[in-house]
């Protein structure tokens, strides 16, 4: 017997896709997804990731429904010991999360029984509270002192929201008011998007216009409607532990049902 017919796939034809680094991030485009799949289909879900996937969700579920707070969790262990790949495994698993085509997370990766019972206990809460929803990013050494702002923007854009504070109260606000369809449609009209318009949202003539379609009662003129966006979502330099909770309610919140979230 020769050393490579040990291996499932032989190493002189296996690329390691992600090239050895687990990423945990909200990319969910066709090359990162190639790269989620190959991690879970290399998935060695066995000693400390098993206990640590385990004791996870154990206790999470032994906590649901219950009046006191979740406990945290801190990953911990040396440089390159699989910090990372243990936090995006268990954020794709979270969620049975589903690529394109079809395929989900939990039927890739091979899994130890008393794993697949705690997701499918997970799955079952999900189904009584409103769903799974996880969200995942680093915050970065930029963050400084402002966590809640860097918080706030990973949570965002796990809902498809702009990550800067402003920008994200603002699409919710359109959300809330029911006319965020009507002024996507209005700046398509006029050959822009959103996205384009957020960035400049404080002199962008074309959102303004757009908010006087959708709602004429907002000013008496494009310039008024400026200084209203400006005024009622003003950039901010950090928030306050209150403001943070009161975003991801809105943020998270759907039909008066807050999902369980995993964050990390």
């Amino acid at each position: 017997m020769l050393n490579r017919d040990i291996y499932n796939k032989a190493p002189d034809e296996n690329r390691l896709a992600n090239n050895g680094v687990a990423e945990v991030s909200e990319d969910h485009s066709e090359a990162a997804q190639v790269i989620l799949r190959y991690e879970l289909e290399t998935f060695v879900c066995d000693g400390q990731y098993e206990k640590g996937m385990e004791t996870i969700l154990d206790k999470f579920l032994l906590n649901l429904g219950s009046k006191n707070e979740q406990p945290g969790v801190w990953i911990s262990g040396f440089y390159g010991s699989g910090k990372s790949h243990l936090a995006k495994m268990l954020r794709t698993l979270w969620t049975n999360y589903e690529f394109t085509g079809g395929a989900v997370a939990r039927s890739i990766a091979r899994l130890p029984s008393g794993v697949i019972d705690h997701l499918k206990e997970l799955t079952t809460q999900g189904n009584r509270h409103g769903g799974l929803h996880a969200a995942a990013g680093k915050l970065g050494a930029g963050a400084g002192d402002k966590v809640r702002l860097a918080l706030l923007g990973i949570i965002f854009k796990s809902k498809g929201l702009p990550e800067q504070y402003n920008q994200a109260q603002l699409v919710l606000w359109l959300k809330g008011e029911g006319i965020y369809a009507q002024v996507e449609t209005e700046l398509k009209s006029a050959g822009r998007t959103l996205a384009q318009e957020l960035p400049h949202m404080y002199v962008s003539g074309h959102l303004a216009k757009a908010l006087l379609k959708a709602r004429p009662g907002l000013g008496n003129s494009e310039a008024e409607v400026r200084q209203l966006i400006k005024a009622q979502f003003p950039q901010v330099t950090d928030v306050s532990s209150e403001q943070m909770v009161t975003a991801i309610d809105a943020a998270l919140v759907e039909a008066g049902k807050f999902p369980l979230t995993l964050v990390c």
